[in-house]
Protein backbone atom coordinates (compact mmCIF):
# COMPACT_ATOMS: atom_id res chain seq x y z
CA UNK A 1 0.00 0.00 0.00
CA UNK A 2 1.31 3.00 -1.28
CA UNK A 3 -0.05 6.38 1.18
CA UNK A 4 0.83 9.97 -0.12
CA UNK A 5 -0.66 13.53 0.78
CA UNK A 6 -2.24 15.53 -1.96
CA UNK A 7 -2.58 19.35 -1.51
CA UNK A 8 -2.75 22.56 -3.74
CA UNK A 9 -3.36 26.20 -3.55
CA UNK A 10 -6.99 27.16 -4.14
CA UNK A 11 -8.59 27.31 -7.63
CA UNK A 12 -5.43 24.90 -8.85
CA UNK A 13 -6.37 21.85 -8.92
CA UNK A 14 -5.94 19.79 -6.39
CA UNK A 15 -9.85 18.52 -6.20
CA UNK A 16 -9.89 17.66 -9.79
CA UNK A 17 -6.94 15.80 -9.37
CA UNK A 18 -8.46 13.88 -5.95
CA UNK A 19 -11.22 12.99 -9.08
CA UNK A 20 -8.91 11.43 -11.26
CA UNK A 21 -7.04 9.46 -8.46
CA UNK A 22 -10.09 7.82 -7.39
CA UNK A 23 -11.06 7.37 -11.16
CA UNK A 24 -7.37 5.41 -11.05
CA UNK A 25 -8.90 3.12 -8.14
CA UNK A 26 -7.06 5.35 -5.26
CA UNK A 27 -8.65 5.57 -1.48
CA UNK A 28 -9.25 9.45 -1.34
CA UNK A 29 -9.68 10.59 2.50
CA UNK A 30 -10.80 14.18 2.41
CA UNK A 31 -9.41 16.49 5.10
CA UNK A 32 -12.00 18.71 4.01
CA UNK A 33 -14.91 16.08 4.37
CA UNK A 34 -13.17 15.25 7.86
CA UNK A 35 -13.53 18.49 9.58
CA UNK A 36 -17.31 18.85 8.69
CA UNK A 37 -17.80 15.42 10.58
CA UNK A 38 -15.86 16.43 13.80
CA UNK A 39 -17.71 19.38 13.89
CA UNK A 40 -21.45 18.01 13.78
CA UNK A 41 -24.29 18.91 16.36
CA UNK A 42 -23.27 17.19 19.37
CA UNK A 43 -19.63 16.18 19.12
CA UNK A 44 -16.94 17.30 20.69
CA UNK A 45 -15.19 19.58 18.31
CA UNK A 46 -18.64 21.50 17.85
CA UNK A 47 -19.43 21.61 22.00
CA UNK A 48 -15.87 22.87 22.17
CA UNK A 49 -16.35 25.76 19.24
CA UNK A 50 -19.69 26.70 20.67
CA UNK A 51 -17.54 26.81 23.93
CA UNK A 52 -15.23 29.04 22.51
CA UNK A 53 -17.02 31.25 20.34
CA UNK A 54 -20.34 31.21 21.55
CA UNK A 55 -24.11 30.83 20.01
CA UNK A 56 -23.92 33.41 18.14
CA UNK A 57 -21.96 30.83 15.01
CA UNK A 58 -24.63 28.92 14.99
CA UNK A 59 -27.27 28.61 12.63
CA UNK A 60 -30.95 27.68 13.82
CA UNK A 61 -30.46 24.22 13.13
CA UNK A 62 -27.82 23.88 15.56
CA UNK A 63 -25.00 23.68 12.61
CA UNK A 64 -22.38 25.77 12.97
CA UNK A 65 -22.72 28.93 10.28
CA UNK A 66 -19.47 28.82 8.46
CA UNK A 67 -19.77 32.02 7.00
CA UNK A 68 -19.68 33.75 10.48
CA UNK A 69 -17.09 31.66 11.59
CA UNK A 70 -14.68 32.63 8.76
CA UNK A 71 -15.37 36.01 8.99
CA UNK A 72 -13.93 35.62 12.65
CA UNK A 73 -10.83 33.65 11.91
CA UNK A 74 -10.07 35.76 8.60
CA UNK A 75 -9.44 39.07 10.61
CA UNK A 76 -8.36 37.55 14.09
CA UNK A 77 -5.06 35.48 14.31
CA UNK A 78 -5.66 34.00 17.79
CA UNK A 79 -9.17 33.17 16.83
CA UNK A 80 -8.28 31.21 14.25
CA UNK A 81 -5.43 29.51 15.74
CA UNK A 82 -7.96 28.95 19.03
CA UNK A 83 -10.30 27.09 16.34
CA UNK A 84 -7.46 25.27 14.41
CA UNK A 85 -6.25 23.84 17.88
CA UNK A 86 -9.73 22.60 17.80
CA UNK A 87 -10.23 21.11 15.04
CA UNK A 88 -7.08 19.72 13.83
CA UNK A 89 -6.05 17.12 16.22
CA UNK A 90 -9.64 15.69 15.71
CA UNK A 91 -9.37 15.67 11.39
CA UNK A 92 -6.03 14.08 12.05
CA UNK A 93 -7.13 11.33 14.81
CA UNK A 94 -10.04 10.07 11.83
CA UNK A 95 -7.87 10.86 8.85
CA UNK A 96 -5.54 8.04 10.46
CA UNK A 97 -8.68 6.02 11.28
CA UNK A 98 -9.79 6.27 7.60
CA UNK A 99 -6.63 5.81 6.32
CA UNK A 100 -6.12 2.15 8.52
CA UNK A 101 -9.98 1.03 7.17
CA UNK A 102 -8.57 1.74 3.35
CA UNK A 103 -5.54 -0.32 4.08
CA UNK A 104 -7.58 -3.13 5.69
CA UNK A 105 -9.84 -3.08 2.83
CA UNK A 106 -6.95 -3.15 0.50
CA UNK A 107 -6.50 -0.77 -1.59
CA UNK A 108 -3.27 -0.34 -3.04
CA UNK A 109 -3.39 3.36 -3.38
CA UNK A 110 -4.65 6.00 -0.56
CA UNK A 111 -3.98 9.34 -0.60
CA UNK A 112 -4.53 12.11 1.91
CA UNK A 113 -6.26 15.19 0.47
CA UNK A 114 -5.24 18.73 2.54
CA UNK A 115 -6.00 22.12 1.30
CA UNK A 116 -3.76 23.46 3.80
CA UNK A 117 -1.30 20.68 4.25
CA UNK A 118 2.05 22.54 4.72
CA UNK A 119 0.39 25.20 7.24
CA UNK A 120 -0.62 22.42 9.31
CA UNK A 121 2.41 20.61 9.14
CA UNK A 122 1.01 17.36 7.70
CA UNK A 123 4.51 17.05 5.59
CA UNK A 124 6.27 16.23 9.03
CA UNK A 125 4.20 13.18 9.54
CA UNK A 126 3.52 12.32 6.33
CA UNK A 127 5.52 11.43 2.69
CA UNK A 128 5.69 11.89 -0.22
CA UNK A 129 3.53 14.97 -0.94
CA UNK A 130 2.05 16.22 -4.04
CA UNK A 131 1.12 19.40 -4.99
CA UNK A 132 -1.13 20.79 -8.22
CA UNK A 133 0.04 23.92 -9.24
CA UNK A 134 -0.83 26.65 -11.44
CA UNK A 135 0.38 29.92 -12.74
CA UNK A 136 -0.65 33.03 -10.41
CA UNK A 137 -2.59 34.68 -13.29
CA UNK A 138 -4.53 31.78 -14.08
CA UNK A 139 -5.29 31.04 -9.91
CA UNK A 140 -6.78 34.14 -9.82
CA UNK A 141 -8.97 33.92 -12.91
CA UNK A 142 -10.03 30.64 -11.62
CA UNK A 143 -10.90 31.96 -8.81
CA UNK A 144 -12.67 34.72 -9.53
CA UNK A 145 -14.77 32.82 -12.37
CA UNK A 146 -15.73 29.92 -9.46
CA UNK A 147 -16.42 32.40 -6.64
CA UNK A 148 -18.05 34.89 -8.71
CA UNK A 149 -15.60 37.78 -6.99
CA UNK A 150 -13.51 40.90 -8.68
CA UNK A 151 -9.56 40.23 -8.86
CA UNK A 152 -8.90 42.09 -5.91
CA UNK A 153 -11.18 40.11 -3.96
CA UNK A 154 -9.49 36.93 -5.15
CA UNK A 155 -5.70 38.17 -4.83
CA UNK A 156 -6.66 38.92 -1.12
CA UNK A 157 -7.58 34.97 -0.99
CA UNK A 158 -4.61 33.97 -2.22
CA UNK A 159 -2.27 36.48 -0.38
CA UNK A 160 -4.23 34.68 2.92
CA UNK A 161 -2.81 31.69 2.44
CA UNK A 162 1.00 29.99 2.26
CA UNK A 163 2.54 31.09 -1.59
CA UNK A 164 2.38 28.59 -4.70
CA UNK A 165 6.50 29.46 -4.29
CA UNK A 166 6.72 28.51 -0.85
CA UNK A 167 4.76 25.15 -1.40
CA UNK A 168 6.80 24.03 -4.70
CA UNK A 169 9.90 24.03 -2.17
CA UNK A 170 8.26 21.57 0.12
CA UNK A 171 6.50 19.15 -2.48
CA UNK A 172 8.05 16.02 -3.30
CA UNK A 173 6.30 16.02 -6.64
CA UNK A 174 4.99 19.08 -8.19
CA UNK A 175 2.32 19.09 -11.14
CA UNK A 176 1.74 22.26 -12.73
CA UNK A 177 -2.08 22.70 -13.62
CA UNK A 178 -1.66 25.05 -16.27
CA UNK A 179 -3.02 23.02 -19.50
CA UNK A 180 -6.18 21.17 -19.91
CA UNK A 181 -7.40 18.20 -18.16
CA UNK A 182 -6.10 15.50 -20.49
CA UNK A 183 -2.54 17.50 -19.40
CA UNK A 184 -3.61 16.80 -15.72
CA UNK A 185 -4.44 13.23 -16.54
CA UNK A 186 -1.20 12.29 -17.60
CA UNK A 187 0.65 14.25 -15.37
CA UNK A 188 -1.00 12.69 -11.93
CA UNK A 189 -0.82 9.13 -13.89
CA UNK A 190 3.11 9.95 -14.32
CA UNK A 191 3.42 11.04 -10.71
CA UNK A 192 1.26 8.19 -9.19
CA UNK A 193 3.53 5.98 -11.48
CA UNK A 194 7.16 7.13 -9.90
CA UNK A 195 5.26 6.74 -6.09
CA UNK A 196 4.71 3.29 -6.75
CA UNK A 197 8.00 2.56 -8.31
CA UNK A 198 9.77 3.70 -4.60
Amino acid sequence: MKLFGLTGGIASGKSTAAKILRQMGAAVVDADQLSREVVMPGHDGWKEIVAAFGDEVLEADQNLDRQKLRTIIFNNLEARKQLEAIIHPKVRALAEQRIREHTAAGFELVVYEVPLLFEGKIHEWLRPVILVACDLEIQRQRLQQRDSIDGAAAQKIIDAQMSLAEKRKLADYVIENDGDLADLESQVRAVVAKIQAT
